[in-house]
């Protein structure tokens, strides 16, 4: 039975949390989170024993080893010292992505992982979902041939962007991390996955258009819920985003409320209330943000592989398109309606269909992580899949070298 420790019981230590309960095979022990009622909830979730709960990070690893695995959820500039903290108290690190917002950093775990013999997975889930998992098989059998290009497009979802960058957490670059980074090294990790290739050139460049002081209509109060004379017309509002059904929107962030609240449970009314005070009520032309909007980020990849991603948060649904060039055939499809297109060069067309994958979290790479973690932990075998912090460098480095391309506007090498 694998024993795990969770530091951060947000939205992601709550759901990693979660899936190590429903494995047979691990059991959650203990948990760090400074928040009082988030403590609170998982202490009665998990039935933690006296002294297992830890509202301070300080007691918390002054502890020492509490369990065989830490699972590091914290915030993006928090990932580094609670990682080297955990393997200096001798646990192998479940660890949520990015793994920091500085490449040194990053490194320095690794090293630290290796010098110690511990094991280091970092959670780019989207490696487990069936249907990037599925894309893999087609390439690895090589029926497109060999691989000449890869285009991905990560559609943020206008509600998305609006509560995690320009409210939430991740709205300032100087406080979590860019949010090529932050968003998109899922991304990074996919191309560099699927193609098989080391990036040795990256450019980039960005914009932010929409999310400013200056684009506030005339009138327009500092929260939502003050109330704002523009309630109706404006699709950021934050009746259609967290609780509140119109004609066009569902509130699809309503799961929120256990965020926002901080309470594990929660009434409409509870929501409504911590919405007038919370950074999350805030108009979002009236936020401090400052990471970008909108990203294109261009790769040349080793034996000439060409890949692009663009980041926008300007889509109605959150999802991925890809589209996967080869010698031999295409790859075509979007990760929200569970299947893609082969295209053989003057042959079949033929549907690959995945499943209803899209409804579970990460499209069920969640789950299957956790998995897998816990499988690596206890027999020592690592599936491809598994992204290992020494792998995680390939695809971090790109997203580093993407923020160097677009601040300098130069062409930035990643040889040698």
């Amino acid at each position: 039975m694998i024993k795990v420790a969770v530091i951060g019981f947000g939205n992601r230590g709550r759901i990693y949390a979660s899936q190590f309960d429903k494995n047979d095979r691990a059991e959650v022990v203990a948990v760090c989170e400074k928040k009082p009622r988030l403590l609170d909830a998982a202490k009665s979730r998990y039935n933690l024993k006296e002294g297992m709960a830890f509202a301070s990070e300080d007691d918390f690893f002054a502890a020492g080893k509490l369990a065989d695995a830490l699972v590091v959820a914290s915030q993006d500039r928090d990932h580094y010292g609670h990682a080297i903290k955990g393997l200096q108290n001798g646990y192998h690190l479940l660890l949520e992505k990015p793994v920091s917002p500085v490449l040194s950093e990053c490194e320095e775990i690794a090293a630290l992982a290796k010098e110690k013999n511990l094991k280091v997975v970092v959670c780019h889930v989207l490696r487990y979902s069936p249907f990037y998992n599925k894309i893999k098989e087609v390439i690895d059998s090589g029926a497109i041939g060999e691989v000449v290009s890869i285009n991905d497009t990560e559609n943020v979802g206008y509600w998305h962007f609006s509560h995690s960058y320009v409210r939430g957490n991740w709205r300032k670059e100087s406080e979590t991390a860019p949010s090529i980074l932050a968003k998109c090294c899922h991304d990074l990790d996919l191309i560099y996955y699927l193609g098989g290739k080391k990036c040795e050139k990256v450019s980039s460049y960005g914009s932010r258009r929409v999310f400013l002081p200056e684009n506030a209509p005339e009138g327009a109060t500092d929260y939502c819920l003050a109330p704002c004379p523009h309630s109706k017309e404006c699709v950021y509002h934050v009746r259609k985003i967290y609780y509140g059904f119109t004609r066009y929107t569902v509130p699809k962030l309503i799961v929120n409320g256990k965020l926002i609240t901080e309470k594990g449970k929660f009434t409409i009314r509870e929501l409504k209330e911590a919405l007038k005070t919370s950074p999350y009520g805030r108009c979002v032309y009236k936020c401090d943000n400052d990471v970008m909007e909108n990203q294109v980020v261009s790769m040349q990849l080793e034996g000439g592989l060409n890949a692009s991603l663009m980041m926008t948060a300007f889509s109605k649904r959150c999802y991925r398109k890809i589209y996967v060039s080869g010698t031999k055939g295409e790859i075509i499809g979007n990760d929200i309606d569970g299947k893609f297109k082969v295209n053989i060069f003057g042959g079949p067309v033929k549907t690959v269909r995945v499943g209803i994958s899209g409804v579970l979290g990460h499209l069920g790479g969640d789950m299957m992580i956790v998995k897998d973690f816990v499988d690596y932990l206890i027999t020592g075998k690592k599936t491809p899949k598994l992204s290992l912090i020494e792998t995680t460098l390939e695809s971090h480095r790109m997203a580093f070298a993407a923020e160097e391309s677009r601040k300098s506007g130069k062409t930035i090498s990643l040889k040698g």
